[in-house]
């Protein structure tokens, strides 16, 4: 672990004042690949540094001690969401939002509703799917109904014209692949029902869509990097 020293100091590219920041988690974690996407689609100059969630405030930046979190000429921010508007406010002349005031409101609510009503549920399944722990088919159950009720939420404003909320790659877009491959990811880990294409049909070309974003390319390819070295560890 290295070092977070004090304040980092802004950067001057392409005539504009830009500030180099350092994104502290892992690539297993959707929540840190969303924010690392962001980075990349909004051009900014940032550094990976490992770190794995426990560690409290103020050592290591994150009051709940949860990744991600970033360090910012400014201090630290953690709460995903947060660090993307953030890099949003702080980023002259590119942009992941939509330009009105409604269409970034669609923006915000998809990305709300897959982490409420498909990423929270899902969550709860993570410990046996990813980390080895005892699982429960009756806790299965109880996740499977409630992702179902987040898809049928989801599809209500998701339009998948190519992009989820349209025509534009956005934040929505970040968020839907991080989370929604995740999910997938721990369903078939458990053998359970495959209710994301169930729920939404057209999902699984939306998602091989989505990786023809060199972002989310880069992100796919770091992430199962980090398994692979991972699961060596494991069998070593």
């Amino acid at each position: 672990m290295q070092s977070l020293g004090g304040r980092l100091p802004g950067l001057q590219l392409g005539g504009r004042m830009r500030q180099p920041v350092r994104l502290f988690g892992t690539p297993l974690s959707n929540y840190y690949n969303k924010v690392k996407i962001a980075l990349i689609e909004l051009e900014r100059p940032f550094t990976e540094v490992l770190h794995l969630p426990g560690e409290q405030w103020p050592d290591k930046g994150s009051p709940s001690g949860k990744i991600p979190f970033l360090e910012t000429a400014d201090g630290f921010i953690y709460e995903s969401q947060a660090i993307v508007e953030y890099l949003e406010d702080t980023t002259p002349n590119h942009s992941c939002h939509p330009a009105s005031a409604m269409e970034k409101a669609r923006c915000r609510e998809l990305i709300q509703t897959i982490e409420l009503y498909i990423e929270l549920p899902a969550r709860r399944l993570y410990p046996a799917a990813f980390w080895g722990r005892p699982f429960q088919q009756n806790l299965a159950d109880d996740v499977l109904q409630e992702i179902s009720h987040g898809l049928r939420i989801l599809g209500r404003r998701a339009l998948f014209s190519p992009w989820i909320g349209g025509n534009n790659f956005t934040h929505a877009d970040a968020a839907s692949w991080t989370h929604l491959t995740t999910v997938s990811n721990a369903l078939r880990a458990l053998k359970q029902p495959d209710v994301l294409s169930e729920g939404i049909p057209n999902l699984r070309d939306y998602l091989k869509h989505a990786l023809t974003r060199p972002s989310i390319e880069r992100a796919d390819n770091d992430l199962r990097q980090a398994w692979h070295n991972r699961n060596q560890k494991t069998t070593s």
